[in-house]
């Protein structure tokens, strides 16, 4: 090779050698053995585990004020399909307490080898305790700004302790993966709540709006979405519950219903009456009569009898209209009780119906916005219930 050949080849080689520099390669990777892969967190009131108590008489301490317990539920290596090999569990458990929840991610750090990997996250769920005494505000503060976790991770709220939500007695099986699965059968059922996730959650946060949290219950080791939560939008915290009955109307009013049955009884006979929900739409109109706010709501639902014990030919348009009409009656039954509870109980918007009002009437909803919620209780609400019955099942009996 001659000397300009040499010249001509000197800056490709530093030109190669520049981009070596550049490719960052693999040097910061970590193989999936060694993260702490997330799927779940629960929060509680102060209740050391025994390991910890032990860890603090040994000298394992940090200063702080003991206030809350965080849980994370950590799949163990290997096991990510949810697959049982064993009798062995394939998640891990690890609690930690303390009053500032970013610290306790760092106090992981002493406890375990893996380290916290969020990307996988499920669930939150947080106690009822906490939610009374902890506003939304405050609590989602860390959750918010913390990257690890996921904004499309569910939301939820344990009556009793959070983190006994994250054991299972089939060993087979994630609680926290559970937890989602459950929230996902509202084709089946009209008394689970639309999913609430950090994204979703955030900006009733930041405009002090109240809204509902899916409740779960945990006996034994088994967990049962139950009702919902009331977070009261001027304090951010868990004002009381709605059950199952009055959830499922909270949907019926918003038409937020995928399936589902309503169960009644005729006040003929006494049996029972099963009309099943196959389709449903609402309309919402919002009234302003100078500082006073009315609300129609218009509800239409197409479906199929599902069950009925009494005597009736399926055929028979009389008796099609007679079950239209006990539906009718008990979806108004419970509409008229859960308003009151809404209205009068919790003086609370759980409906959602101040969106209505910020589209319809902007320029007065900022002045109307402040004082929200003891607005909509003193709001007229005015409601039609339309059942018609389309299906009668495979066959007739």
């Amino acid at each position: 090779m001659n000397r300009k050949k040499r010249r001509a080849s000197i800056p490709l080689i530093l030109g190669m050698l520049a981009m070596l520099l550049l490719l960052s390669g693999c040097w910061s990777r970590k193989e999936i053995e060694e993260l702490g892969i997330t799927i779940g967190t629960g929060v509680d009131i102060v209740e050391k585990s025994e390991d910890e108590q032990t860890f603090e008489q040994k000298g394992g301490n940090f200063s702080k004020q003991d206030m809350l317990t965080l849980t994370y539920q950590v799949i163990r290596p290997g096991q990510s399909s949810g697959v049982s090999g064993g009798a062995e569990r394939k998640y891990s458990n690890l609690s930690v307490t303390g009053d500032s929840l970013y610290e306790l991610t760092r106090e992981l750090a002493l406890i375990s080898g893996r380290t916290i990997y969020g990307q996988h996250y499920k669930v939150i769920v947080i106690s009822d305790k906490v939610a009374r005494q902890i506003s939304m505000h405050h609590l989602f503060n860390f959750f918010i700004r913390e990257q690890g976790f996921r904004p499309s991770c569910l939301v939820l709220i344990s009556k009793g302790e959070a983190r006994k939500t994250f054991d299972s007695k089939d060993k087979s099986e994630f609680p926290s993966m559970k937890l989602l699965s459950l929230t996902e059968n509202r084709y089946r059922s009209s008394r689970i709540l639309p999913p609430v996730s950090l994204a979703t959650m955030l900006p009733e946060i930041n405009t002090a709006s109240s809204f509902l949290l899916q409740n779960v219950i945990t006996v034994d080791n088994e967990v049962k979405l139950a009702g919902a939560s009331v977070i009261y939008g001027k304090t951010g915290k868990l004002i009381g519950f709605i059950n199952e009955e009055e959830l499922e109307t909270v949907n019926w009013l918003t038409a937020q219903i995928k399936g589902g049955i309503v169960k009644s009884y005729d006040q003929e006979t006494g049996e029972p009456l099963v009309y099943e929900i196959t389709k449903i739409k609402n309309r919402i109109r919002p009234h302003l009569e100078g500082n006073r706010v009315s609300f129609d709501i218009e509800i239409e639902s197409d479906g199929r009898l599902g069950e009925y014990w009494g005597k009736g030919n399926d055929f028979d348009n009389p008796f099609i209209r007679h079950v239209e009409k006990e539906t009718v009656k008990e979806v108004e039954r419970r509409i008229e009780r859960l308003l009151h509870k809404a209205q009068k109980e919790y003086r609370a918007d759980i409906l959602g119906l101040n969106e209505y009002v910020k589209i319809h009437y902007p320029r007065k909803w900022e002045k109307m916005k402040l004082d929200w919620d003891d607005r909509f209780a003193e709001a007229a609400i005015r409601y039609s219930v339309n059942v018609t019955v389309k299906e009668f099942g495979t066959t007739s009996i």
